[in-house]
């Protein structure tokens, strides 16, 4: 047998030395963390801010403060929802009759329309745990449609607070194989009128009451608890089954968000947490996208990703800008810590991509991933993703580019401007400054410090005698060997009460307080 305790930096086919220096250079860290990321280094290398609350229901004088562009003013009606005060005949067109589901509302909704959504948990017809707008993987023919979804507002919708108010997609014992959310808008195909308008805005979306973890327990190497403080032991993978005690219900691959959708698209004042498969997945198509100003943590594979969904002709026509968001503890697809792990992803189809103004700390892979190139090296050239201003922080990497060899590259912050695939923008990346202690400490601390101490333990048998190895043999096959992977932390689940904690904690960088 033979037996591998590797921190996190050098499990991952061995993380770049900037997780060791820059990285770890924050010294208001509490001294317990502190000690941990030492430990870390060491093994790794061998020796502006606005009030929270805003009194008007008129979603035009309730943005982000960061948003780059003023949400539309409403073309239809507007829907009001509320879980606590709402009726299921109600027609849901005043605030003193709202509806008490969100999918109803949207099924009713027309092009155009506007739903404020107040406090409470929302989990679709009859509690099935997910809500729709067209079917999921099928928005050639249920194309869904336009429309705006604001939550965060009291009951009796007097006032709009997200983090007081706080509007949930949080399944807890359903089963369910599609996305926490999934909205289809897209036009029939050589639809030459306007563009529509989509909004999603104030919700939080929850996996950690259903996922499957193991049961804490620090004296059981087996469940991934790296100490008392963190909430359950690690996450249950899809068809693994680790002989230990569990908690939760599912462990299959779902998104938080997903879109298929064209024209003018904003994801913003979002809470993103616990997502085993994707924070948001997007297909975009002809049109703009702006996510700002959300909280994504640990979440599995990415946080964000969207691909552009057009002819080749149109892509110049496609454009995204992912800015004031805060990105933590993105996950690898697998307790190895094999492949994904990526806070955001610069993804085909999309000429123009701006990247900026965001945090990305402690994602298990990388804080920002470019790869990918178009399918033509004319496209390719014409593409411009800017990455610029962001502050990084514990990532593996902060930046992984593709490599003509057979490894990618990473590249720390203070070095991205020598990526020739970045730019034209690539200004102001840097290190998380050592002043901006309010925000590590916003953190979750045993999550963190588990994050900061995790290591892996990997153990390899092999038995001559198996009957399977016997059969190997007489047949001239290869023999065969277990293995055991056992990381000290892998994806489990963070507080999300805590996750409100992450807005408005650094100025201008990050996602801010919402207004």
């Amino acid at each position: 047998m033979k037996l591998n305790r590797i921190a996190l930096a050098a499990v991952m086919l061995l993380a770049s030395a900037s997780i060791a220096s820059a990285q770890f250079n924050l010294k208001s860290l509490k001294d317990k963390a502190t000690k941990a990321i030492g430990n870390v280094a060491n093994q790794a290398t061998g020796g502006q801010t606005a009030t929270a609350t805003s009194t008007s229901s008129n979603p035009t004088a309730i943005l982000s403060n960061v948003s780059s562009a003023a949400t539309p003013a409403a073309k239809g009606r507007t829907l009001y929802v509320s879980a606590s005060t709402g009726s299921a005949r109600s027609d849901g067109l005043t605030p003193e009759k709202p509806l008490r589901d969100l999918q109803k509302a949207i099924d009713l909704a027309e092009e155009g329309d506007v739903i404020l959504v107040a406090e409470g948990n929302y989990l679709g017809n009859m509690d099935r745990g997910y809500i729709e707008s067209g079917r999921f993987g099928n928005a050639q023919t249920e194309r869904g449609k336009f429309f705006s979804i604001y939550g965060g507002y009291a009951p009796d919708f007097s006032e709009r607070d997200i983090i007081k108010y706080v509007t949930k997609l949080q399944p807890v014992e359903q089963k369910f194989i599609t996305p926490l959310m999934n909205i289809n808008a897209r036009r029939p195909y050589g639809y030459n009128g306007p563009v529509g308008t989509l909004v999603i805005d104030g919700l939080v979306f929850d996996f950690g009451e259903n996922n499957l973890y193991c049961a804490a327990n620090v004296n059981d190497e087996i469940t991934g608890t790296p100490n008392e403080g963190v909430l359950t032991g690690r996450f249950i993978e899809p068809d693994a089954m680790p002989n230990c005690p569990k908690v939760g219900y599912a462990n299959g691959d779902e998104y938080g968000l997903h879109l298929d959708v064209e024209g003018n698209v904003k994801i913003a004042n979002c809470i993103f947490v616990n997502c085993r498969d994707y924070g948001i997945s997007a297909m975009m198509g002809i049109g703009h996208i702006e996510i700002c100003n959300n909280i994504f943590v640990a979440c599995r594979y990415s946080a964000c990703q969207v691909r552009g969904s057009t002819r080749d002709a149109d892509i110049e026509k496609v454009s995204l800008d992912f800015h004031h968001n805060t990105v933590l503890f993105t996950w690898t697809r697998t307790k190895a810590f094999e492949d994904m792990g990526q806070g955001f992803r610069f993804m085909n189809g999309i000429r123009t991509i701006d990247v900026h103004n965001n945090i990305f700390g402690c994602n298990s892979n990388c804080g920002v991933e470019r790869v990918y190139y178009e399918t033509t090296q004319a496209m390719e050239k014409a593409k411009i993703s800017n990455l610029y201003d962001n502050y990084f922080f514990a990532n593996k990497r902060d930046l992984e580019l593709a490599s003509m060899g057979a490894a990618t590259i990473s590249v720390p912050a203070a070095r991205i401007e020598e990526a020739e695939q970045i730019g034209p923008k690539y200004e102001g990346n840097m290190e998380l400054p050592e002043s901006e202690y309010d925000f590590v400490e916003a953190i979750d601390q045993p999550y963190l410090e588990g994050f900061l101490s995790l290591k892996i333990m990997s153990s390899q048998s092999y038995n001559a005698n198996s009957a399977a190895n016997q059969f190997n043999r007489a047949f001239g096959l290869n023999q065969q060997g277990s293995e055991i992977v056992r990381p000290s932390m892998y994806c489990n689940k963070y507080p999300w009460e805590k996750a409100k904690d992450l807005f408005g904690k650094v100025e201008n960088y990050g996602a801010q307080m919402p207004r």
